[in-house]
């Protein structure tokens, strides 16, 4: 399998699915919670938080994170999946307003839906009650299944940062079936 195909299936995966496992830490606490994201047009991922919630205040302190995102109702034949470490930082001032109205558009394309969730940009403001946070990914790493089938060892190969990055900036749209 080459690097490339390697790159299009963590960008797959990071496509097809709206749910990771952020991982989070401050002095001896650690922290896992799932978060629903969207994938900027940037190649970054995107997601909000309660203010108060525990790996908020945790990125507040120490902003570097990681994470997993694999699809939890695939069967063991299916299974496929990903780690990466990322630096997450909350957004402030004209990339809040974007990326804000980006994520309700993209996470909730049902009007009624969408108007249900939605929270105006100044809700996410320091002070406010939830804040909207940019997960860079540095590290990616997937499956290797030529791995698990030779020798039944479950390793991972390290991605291309920048190929996927590039991957996840191409027009196609996320979270859409």
């Amino acid at each position: 399998m080459s690097m490339n195909d390697f790159t299009q299936r963590a960008a797959k995966m990071i496509r097809e699915n709206r749910f990771l496992t952020l991982a989070t830490h401050k002095a001896d606490e650690v922290w896992a919670a799932p978060i629903n994201y969207v994938v900027g047009t940037d190649g970054n991922l995107y997601f909000y938080s309660a203010a108060e919630a525990r790996h908020s205040r945790h990125v507040g302190d120490i902003a570097v994170v990681a994470g997993a995102v694999f699809n939890s109702m695939a069967t063991s034949e299916e299974v496929d999946g990903l780690q990466f470490s990322a630096t997450c930082e909350p957004l402030d001032g004209g990339k809040l307003e974007a990326i804000s109205e980006y994520y309700f558009r993209v996470n909730f394309p049902d009007e009624v839906d969408r108007e249900w969730w939605y929270r105006p940009a100044s809700a996410f403001t320091p002070g406010g009650t939830w804040r909207f946070y940019q997960l860079s990914m540095t590290d990616v790493f997937v499956i290797d299944f030529e791995s698990v089938e030779t020798s039944r060892i479950d390793k991972r190969v390290q991605v291309d940062i920048d190929e996927l990055r590039a991957a996840l900036r191409s027009p196609q749209v996320q979270n859409e079936a």
